[in-house]
């Protein structure tokens, strides 16, 4: 036994062709809220965004963070400590962000080239230019200086006389320390002021003393490949 509708057949098609278009319009309807998909976020490189910052901003934050750093300690080398430990982790992180932003994330393996990439890639990051120079020492194999006629965090920074020998560059000796360390070039990093004649402010020279297994390493490299 079937069951036949009351409705004539034109009276169906007609509610059927009315169901379709609501079908239709309710289709549409939910294709406008659709997510669009996007690709895996960490398959995408790391946008190098605008790299400016205000020059006034960091002057004031730099002066806050040395302020607050005297107020914790008893002397001079202490307080350099604590802005170098503070560059530090700075540098670790320059290294890291550096690295990422690279397709092949890559680091430097050789001595000559982490020295170079400080001196220019670097410092281009942190201060928008390429380092003043890059010397070797004289007197000792494993020392190397960066030097900087007027280095930007002691632009803005007013010394007292009884902390006359006190220099805000040990915080870019950390940054500096933090990259070497963490690319596998441990060294012992410093800052210092040097007189340079005919200005009246001493150009800040960074040294840098490796470690002996990192020339020990470069000297076997050096040996290999003659």
């Amino acid at each position: 036994m079937f069951l036949r509708s009351s409705r004539p057949y034109s009276e169906k098609r007609q509610a059927n062709k009315g169901s379709s278009k609501r079908k239709s319009r309710g289709e549409n309807m939910i294709g406008v809220g659709k997510i669009k998909q996007y690709s895996n976020v960490l398959d995408k490189p790391l946008s190098k965004g605008k790299q400016e910052v205000s020059l006034s901003a960091f002057a004031f934050l730099f002066s806050e963070l040395v302020q607050y750093n005297q107020t914790q300690v008893d002397n001079i080398a202490e307080l350099e400590r604590r802005l170098e430990d503070a560059g530090y982790a700075v540098g670790a992180r320059v290294l890291e962000l550096l690295c990422h932003r690279d397709k092949g994330n890559r680091r430097e393996t050789r001595l000559l080239g982490i020295l170079s990439f400080v001196h220019s890639t670097v410092w281009k990051v942190l201060f928008g230019k390429v380092a003043d120079s890059l010397e070797k020492g004289t007197e000792h194999e494993d020392e190397y200086m960066i030097s900087e006629k007027e280095l930007l965090v002691n632009r803005f920074i007013s010394i007292p006389k009884d902390m006359g020998t006190f220099n805000c560059g040990a915080f870019v000796a950390g940054i500096v320390r933090g990259v070497l360390d963490s690319a596998g070039f441990p060294a012992v990093v410093t800052a210092h002021f040097v007189p340079v004649e005919g200005q009246q402010r001493p150009r800040t020279t960074i040294l840098i003393k490796f470690a002996e297994e990192v020339l020990t390493s470069f000297s076997l490299i050096v040996t290999l490949f003659l």
